[in-house]
């Protein structure tokens, strides 16, 4: 049996009809061509492994690309939650909280390249050529080691890091509301 999977709607349909067909030993094949934004890869992650892990004749090629894009999703929004509040100083100074923030942004950075290059390297080089995933990671992680680095080597002052952190957070906003492709979708 062949399931392809585009949305989230369609991992919590593969749910119920793993409820409904109990410890079968039918064949299933998962493809896992596409989600609707960066935000859920985490969520859509938690729901799937389960299912194929579970079953010895259940298999998902594209799980360790949604893992990794899981990763990616649960850093940036570590930035969203956590970081990019720290940011918004409203004295001439940066408090601690702000230098830790900035040292996990430039943390952030490498690590969301990291990742980058470990989905680019999975989908391969003709997808990954026109993959918006890819290129709003890249574009965020430079503006953020960027930031960092400038802020920490004092090149930049408060003001101009209070200009920078809106910029930060649309850039932020874009990745996780980005499709995400894990494979060719022609062929599916």
């Amino acid at each position: 049996m062949l399931y392809n999977i585009h949305c989230r709607a369609q991992i919590q349909a593969l749910q119920a009809l793993f409820d409904e067909l109990g410890h079968s030993n039918d064949l299933m094949l998962v493809n896992l061509v596409s989600l609707e934004l960066v935000r859920i890869a985490c969520e859509s992650y938690a729901l799937l492994r389960p299912l194929i892990k579970e079953y010895v004749f259940w298999a998902c090629p594209e799980l360790e690309n949604l893992s990794v894009m899981a990763c990616l999703s649960l850093e940036i929004q570590m930035l969203e939650h956590d970081v990019l509040p720290q940011l918004k100083v409203q004295e001439a100074k940066l408090e601690q909280g702000a230098l830790e923030a900035l040292l996990l942004m430039k943390n952030s950075a490498i690590l969301l390249l990291d990742l980058r290059k470990r989905f680019m390297l999975a989908l391969g080089v003709l997808l990954a050529e026109d993959d918006l995933v890819l290129a709003r990671v890249k574009k965020l992680s430079i503006m953020l080691k960027d930031t960092a680095d400038d802020v920490l080597e004092g090149n930049g002052n408060i003001a101009w890091l209070e200009e920078r952190v809106p910029l930060l957070v649309q850039l932020v906003t874009n990745v996780l509301e980005t499709p995400v492709c894990f494979c060719d979708p022609d062929e599916y």
